[in-house]
């Protein structure tokens, strides 16, 4: 599947004072990598537009994340986000959090959509579905 690629900085709020990144930063940026795809995919409907105008939110159902060699104050990283695997109601995201060549973090995402008023599942939105699949 294609690859959608953020690139970022480790700043001081991300790290502690030994200017390693806390583990939640981690999340963080991974989180802004899938928005980010999100938004590459579908820009005429954003996160925000889905929630308001559809009702329908994006939500996490489950995060694996294998930490593998520490970022740190300043690194320039970049997030590296594709969709493994799309089914009704949910998809399987891959992330990967790279400063060059190295791999700080690889995460696995089961995200899904639900109903805002109900807050129960709803299929992928077409729109998201058409334009992951490709």
């Amino acid at each position: 599947m294609r690859e959608f690629r953020l690139k970022a900085r480790v700043y001081f709020s991300d790290t502690d004072a030994g200017g390693i990144a806390y583990h939640r930063s981690y999340f963080d940026w991974a989180e802004h990598g899938r928005t980010e795809m999100l938004r590459q995919v579908a820009p005429e409907l954003p996160q925000s537009a889905l929630a308001e105008n559809d009702g329908i939110l994006t939500v996490i159902k489950k995060i694996d994340i294998h930490y593998r060699v520490p970022a740190h104050l300043d690194d320039e990283i970049e997030i590296v986000t594709s969709v493994a695997r799309i089914m009704r109601f949910s998809c399987i995201i891959s992330q990967k959090i790279m400063r060059g060549t190295d791999l700080l973090a690889d995460l696995k995402v089961k995200a899904a959509f639900i109903n805002r008023a109900t807050k129960r599942p709803v299929p992928v939105p077409q729109l998201f579905f058409n334009a992951l699949e490709e």
